[in-house]
């Protein structure tokens, strides 16, 4: 027990287990601070283990109906949606890809474009490891570039055989943009 007069305990000792002659305090040793940060990166890559991640892919990619030569204009806007998602019992991604993709075709409506083309999504979901009430944090990045076609937007996104998802029935709580 520590009273008024005494000093503080010293950063430089640990507390050993054994009740020893030299106060119940062990000298921290390299040994002892190499065993601190192994134990913290294996604590660090377990929680990065609770990441699902997931990708269209390392290039962007374009539905083979807006592929061909001369489908699309040469003229093409760039855009981005970025949305964090807050859901409960499971992650059905493709979902939420749909959901991001529809508001990055807004906006492409918005600038007078009717296609998206060059697609590329990430998805990282992560886990309720460190949560209490059990939810989902689901972080999707969409990009695209907005072009005119005469032909109709497929209204899916690219690759969605890739996106992993959480079993379960997905309970969505919160949309952050």
């Amino acid at each position: 027990m520590t009273t008024l007069s005494s000093p503080p305990p010293s950063p430089l000792f640990a507390r050993s287990s054994s009740g020893s002659s030299n106060g119940g305090h062990m000298p921290l040793r390299v040994a002892n601070v190499a065993n601190l940060l192994v134990k913290m990166r294996r604590h660090r890559s377990k929680a990065k283990e609770h990441h699902i991640e997931s990708s269209s892919g390392d290039a962007p990619q374009t539905h083979p109906s807006l592929a061909e030569d001369n489908a699309v204009s040469a003229r093409k806007v760039p855009l981005e949606e970025s949305q964090t998602f807050v859901c409960r019992d499971g992650v059905d991604a493709a979902k939420l890809l749909r959901a991001v993709r529809g508001a990055l075709f807004q906006k492409a409506l918005d600038v007078g474009a009717n296609v998206l083309v060059d697609e590329q999504w990430t998805c990282t979901i992560c886990g309720p490891r460190h949560r209490s009430d059990g939810t989902f944090r689901v972080y999707i990045n969409y990009s695209a570039k907005a072009a005119r076609s005469d032909r109709r937007d497929p209204e899916r996104p690219v690759a969605m055989e890739n996106a992993k998802a959480v079993p379960g029935l997905m309970t969505i709580l919160n949309r952050l943009d």
